[in-house]
């Protein structure tokens, strides 16, 4: 190498060297700028979708709550819901991002304290508004309808569904919900209706559960029988609702609560009793002792628990109305009154405890006492019965024991004032008269009494 070609070289390294150095003390000048720079200014951020990028805090918190946010087919925006937000929050959100890398693009969320006020004027004003939004749009949109398994004709069948547009309003409402506790700005992400498909793991599982179902029994104890619903037996048709349970078709078990009813029902149907004589007499119809199942209530409950997963038992005195509940006929105890005699009989488990003459009222008109079989519905010591005489003049007559039988005020009662001559006789009916109640000899209403209760039954007959 000659000398000239020696000291040519020198030059040119140092040049390299100058360069390198300037271009690590710009880099660093940059990074000591930046740093102080970022110091008070965010670095690439996004605050609830908006970029705050370069802003300082009182930047970013006018730019927040200023800004204007558009829906874009995904969301809907409730704007007048939100909520001015406060610097010291956005500070927060300056600290956290101050100590992320300046290199990376953060996405932040801000939230506040929301007031009770605020909270209350979201859920109570806005969010009604909300759900009339998403029900306006789902009108004109294809309804999602999902595929179920349903009985038809007795066998279990997949009846298709079909996947549509409409929106999944109980979930965005939840969303809205959530959002309402504490977000700025309520802006709920429109969620479509999920479809359940015909060959999804849902219908497969509900085919099982209408398989178990069907195996399903409702057990019906009685008075005196027991009776079993096995649902595959009883049921032909059926979908399932809302509580995932199912809902069967009533035919079949109408007609056989129908049936049953006609067979046990006492109310409203005449009686047949034995006389003291011995006799065989049957108590006109019409009365108000008896009891009769509740048809609907009975046919409902059995079918409801048909669609049950488990098997139930129910009770039927628990679907029986009236008085006498599983009592044929006029049991062991009650009260039977024979107008044509103006004779007075209680029993008690079959044992005649009194035999009473009595005077009743007329056998027709205003004054009648009415023949059927009816129950004492309340027993009164030392009571006052009122009314009006037949000519229109009131009385108010004491008594010492009163046992009413209807609300018109038939009952059993003492009669002082009446002469002991007239109890049993009815040549004395056309003179001496009640105005319709059973009356007793003072000296024997303690008998009628002892030996009768509330809801016994009290057969008149003539």
């Amino acid at each position: 190498m000659s000398r000239k070609e020696k000291f040519a070289k020198k030059p040119r390294k140092k040049l390299w060297t100058r360069i390198l150095i300037g271009f690590v003390l710009v880099l660093f000048g940059g990074f000591v700028g930046s740093h102080f720079y970022f110091q008070n200014h965010f670095k690439f951020t996004k605050i609830n979708d908006v970029d705050v990028s370069g802003l300082t805090v009182a930047q970013a918190t006018k730019k927040l709550n200023t800004s204007h946010i558009d829906e874009d087919g995904n969301y809907l925006v409730v704007r007048d819901s939100k909520i001015s937000l406060n610097s010291q929050d956005v500070k927060k959100l300056f600290k956290h991002r101050s100590s992320m890398s300046a290199m990376t693009s953060a996405k932040l969320s801000a939230k506040s304290d929301v007031t009770n006020k605020q909270l209350n004027y979201r859920l109570k004003t806005l969010l009604p508004k909300f759900e009339n939004r998403i029900d306006q749009i789902n009108t004109s949109r294809k309804q999602t309808v999902d595929s179920k398994v349903i009985l038809k004709d007795g066998k279990i069948v997949v009846q298709p569904g079909q996947q549509g547009s409409t929106l999944d309003k109980a979930k965005m409402v939840s969303n809205f919900k959530k959002q309402a506790k504490s977000s700025l700005l309520i802006s709920v992400k429109m969620t479509k209706d999920a479809y359940v498909k015909p060959g999804s793991s849902q219908i497969a599982n509900q085919k099982k559960q209408l398989a178990n179902v069907l195996n399903n029994t409702v057990t019906l104890n009685t008075y005196n029988k027991t009776y079993k619903f096995v649902a595959k037996r009883w049921v032909t048709n059926g979908h399932p609702t809302a509580n995932g349970n199912y809902k069967f078709d009533s035919t079949k078990v109408k007609r056989w609560v129908a049936q049953f009813a006609n067979k046990v029902d006492t109310l409203g149907k005449s009686v047949w009793i034995t006389t003291h004589q011995g006799k065989k007499v049957r108590v006109h119809a019409g009365g108000t002792y008896g009891w009769k199942v509740n048809q609907k209530v009975l046919t409902k409950n059995i079918l409801k628990n048909l669609g049950r997963s488990h098997s139930v038992t129910m009770n039927l005195s628990h679907y029986a109305v009236g008085t006498g509940y599983g009592i044929k006929g006029s049991g062991k105890t009650y009260v039977a009154i024979d107008l044509q005699r103006l004779h007075e009989y209680v029993y008690k488990n079959g044992k005649l405890m009194a035999n009473i003459p009595i005077m009743s009222g007329t056998l027709t008109g205003g004054n009648r006492t009415p023949q059927g079989a009816f129950y004492i519905m309340y027993k009164q010591r030392h009571a006052t019965l009122r009314g009006k005489n037949s000519d229109g003049s009131k009385y108010a007559s004491p008594v010492s024991y009163w046992e009413p039988l209807t609300n018109s005020g038939v009952g059993m009662h003492d009669s002082p004032w009446q002469p002991a001559s007239v109890y049993g006789n009815p040549s004395a009916r056309a003179q001496y008269h009640s105005h319709g109640c059973l009356n007793n000899p003072p000296s024997r209403m303690g008998e009628v009494w002892k030996n009768t209760h509330t809801l016994e039954p009290v057969f008149i007959y003539y």
